[in-house]
């Protein structure tokens, strides 16, 4: 799959100069750098992670800072997304995020952003004061920062995961299109399973005439499925959310294209307990799935102080990311 083979690959997409141009804080050895690409650069701190909460020495909320370097593009891009009041995008270097992060359910919101200069000067503030929960898949801006602090905690390999040739699990592959679920995203709650499909839809000569972005959930018990979320893309439309345009639950026909790619992602959750159970409360594979909280966890991660040239390649497969927002969508309130 073309689009998809793109999103794992690595690339060298800047030397250290012009990170260090574009990223003036890169040497501040609070953060720790996790990527870079033309607009933006990526780095969280590994000494403020907090569990905020914990269910059976489980953590169910993990608190974080994390921070953003803007190159021109970036800050032009996030200024207009976000609809900042900053009138000129050169004054904006780089942001701080206070976020929580969901680790049972894959998610992650933003509690509060800050703005600022090259010197440190704060240009705007945001407080959510009903912080909208963003899932975490292969699209999201916020992939690589969710991975690199859950694995702090955990060391489960969510950051080698977004990388790895495993994480994508070809559902069906014919001259129609193909289809493929997101090992990354898949997690499995009592008989539920929830994971994110990629599928890509061809025309008679071989190209992508749409893509469908799916978050669904089968019930291994019920033999059950459900959309939960669908984003739909095509040259004409661009991407469109028709979440509002599936079905309820429904009973999987036997063989029909659901019923095959059911039986793939089933096989595979059976294969692969200790993932797709990983850090669930009730948990079948361990009584004792019990958070890592000392030393730190080897990672992708490096110290800003001793960055190299290389930089994991964006989210983005060659088609503009159907979220379609760059950092949280929220209710500001500026102080």
């Amino acid at each position: 799959m073309r689009l998809l083979k793109s999103v794992i690959c690595l690339a060298v997409l800047m030397v250290f100069s012009l990170i260090h141009s574009s990223v003036s804080f890169a040497d501040d050895s609070e953060w720790y750098w996790i990527s870079s690409d033309d607009k933006y650069s990526k780095y969280f701190s590994m000494t403020r992670i907090t569990t905020v909460s914990s269910q059976k020495n489980i953590p169910t909320c993990i608190e974080d800072w994390i921070k953003t370097g803007y190159a021109p593009g970036g800050a032009a891009e996030a200024i207009s997304n976000m609809k900042l009041p900053i009138d000129d995008p050169n004054k904006l270097s780089y942001s701080l995020a206070r976020i929580q992060i969901n680790p049972q359910e894959r998610t992650l919101r933003y509690m509060e952003e800050i703005f600022y200069t090259k010197d440190g000067t704060a240009l705007y503030t945001l407080k959510y004061t009903n912080p909208v929960i963003k899932d975490i898949n292969s699209q999201s801006f916020d992939e690589k920062f969710y991975a690199m602090i859950v694995d702090r905690v955990f060391n489960k390999g969510e950051g080698g995961r977004l990388i790895s040739k495993e994480r994508w699990l070809t559902l069906w592959d014919n001259a129609s299109g193909d289809s493929a679920a997101d090992t990354a995203t898949m997690r499995q709650i009592n008989n539920d399973i929830f994971v994110w499909i990629w599928q890509e839809n061809k025309d008679s000569s071989g190209n992508v005439s749409s893509i469908q972005f799916m978050k669904k959930q089968y019930n291994v018990k019920s033999l059950t499925a459900q959309t939960l979320k669908y984003h739909f893309w095509s040259a004409q439309t661009g991407w469109i959310d028709q979440t509002a345009s599936v079905e309820g639950i429904h009973s999987i026909i036997p063989e029909s294209t659901e019923d095959v790619e059911f039986g793939k992602i089933k096989e595979y959750a059976a294969k692969n307990p200790s993932w797709v159970f990983r850090y669930q409360l009730n948990n079948p594979v361990s009584a004792n799935n019990t958070a890592k909280t000392a030393a730190p966890a080897a990672s992708t991660a490096t110290s800003a102080s001793a960055q190299t040239a290389t930089a994991t390649s964006p989210a983005a497969t060659g088609v503009a990311n159907p979220i379609g927002s760059v950092g949280p969508i929220g209710a500001p309130i500026n102080n």
